[in-house]
């Protein structure tokens, strides 16, 4: 039986859907949802981001490619986690990026290594699976 310092499924499905829904809404918000500094790897390319503020950057950008496909939200169809003791873990998510009508234009899986500091989950790795 976990305790209660334990990553629950619930906790994380909560803190991905609450990420999900700030990426639609201002994306420099959903950067806050990661460790500072960071790493994402996405099209064979991986980066180091040092600050909130690069990472909003690539954010900014992503979600004017997204929004350009027709992108207005996105829903996660899918959701695996596995906890690394009490503080750590890793969940795959895979999205669904949805028009207004709730058609599902793309999906895309990505891979999230979290840990907890103070009380916070934060995103220390994204990696996409490049297709």
């Amino acid at each position: 039986m976990p305790d209660d310092r334990s990553a629950t499924e619930a906790e994380i499905k909560s803190l991905f859907s609450a990420y999900g829904d700030a990426f639609a809404k201002t994306p420099a918000i959903a950067a806050t949802f990661y460790a500072e500094p960071c790493i994402t790897a996405r099209a064979g390319v991986v980066r180091l981001h040092a600050s909130h503020a690069d990472l909003a950057a690539l954010f900014v950008a992503l979600d004017q490619q997204y929004r350009s496909r027709g992108y207005t939200h996105t829903d996660y169809v899918s959701f695996d986690w596995q906890g690394f003791g009490t503080n750590g873990g890793l969940a795959t998510l895979r999205w669904a990026y949805k028009n207004p009508e709730e058609q599902a234009l793309w999906h895309s899986t990505y891979s999230y290594n979290l840990y907890r500091r103070d009380g916070a989950w934060k995103i220390l790795m994204q990696t996409m699976h490049d297709q």
